[in-house]
C-alpha cells in the first residue's frame, strides 16, 4: 500500500510544482514586455524555440514515409514501454524493493512526459 502511496505521490508532485510556478507568475505577471519592440523579441523567441523543435523531427533527405512516422512517433513509443516496463515490475515477484521504486519512477516522469503537460494546460482553462 505504502508503494501505491509513493508511486501516485511522486507522480502528481511535478504537476502540483509545475501549478504552484503556474499561481506564482500568474499572480506576480511573470515576464511581461513593456514596449511592442519587447513583445516582438519575445514572440520571436517562441517562435524560434519551436522552430528548433520541429527540426528535431525533422530528417534529412527524403525516407520512406514509415521511417518519417517512426521518427516522430519514437518519443511515444519509448515513454510507454517505460510505463509498460515500471508498472509490471509491481507484479514480478523475483525484484528488488529497490529496483522496483527506481522503475515505477522512471514510469513516472515517462507519464509527466505525456499527460504532464495537457493537464496543466486543462486546468488553466
Amino acid at each position: 500500500m505504502s508503494m501505491l502511496l509513493t508511486t501516485l505521490l511522486s507522480a502528481l508532485l511535478p504537476v502540483g510544482v509545475e501549478s504552484i510556478k503556474q499561481v506564482v507568475v500568474s499572480k506576480l505577471g511573470g515576464v511581461k514586455a513593456t514596449t511592442v519592440d519587447e513583445q516582438i523579441r519575445l514572440d520571436q523567441n517562441e517562435v524560434e524555440k519551436l522552430n528548433a523543435l520541429a527540426k528535431l523531427d525533422n530528417p534529412g533527405g527524403t525516407p520512406s514515409q514509415w521511417v518519417v512516422d517512426l521518427r516522430a512517433s519514437s518519443r511515444y513509443i519509448g515513454a510507454l514501454g517505460v510505463i509498460a516496463v515500471g508498472i509490471s515490475s509491481i507484479f514480478l515477484p523475483g525484484i528488488d524493493a529497490t529496483v522496483k521504486l527506481i522503475a515505477l519512477d522512471a514510469a513516472n516522469i515517462a507519464f509527466g512526459f505525456l499527460f504532464g503537460t495537457r493537464i496543466i494546460a486543462s486546468w488553466r482553462k
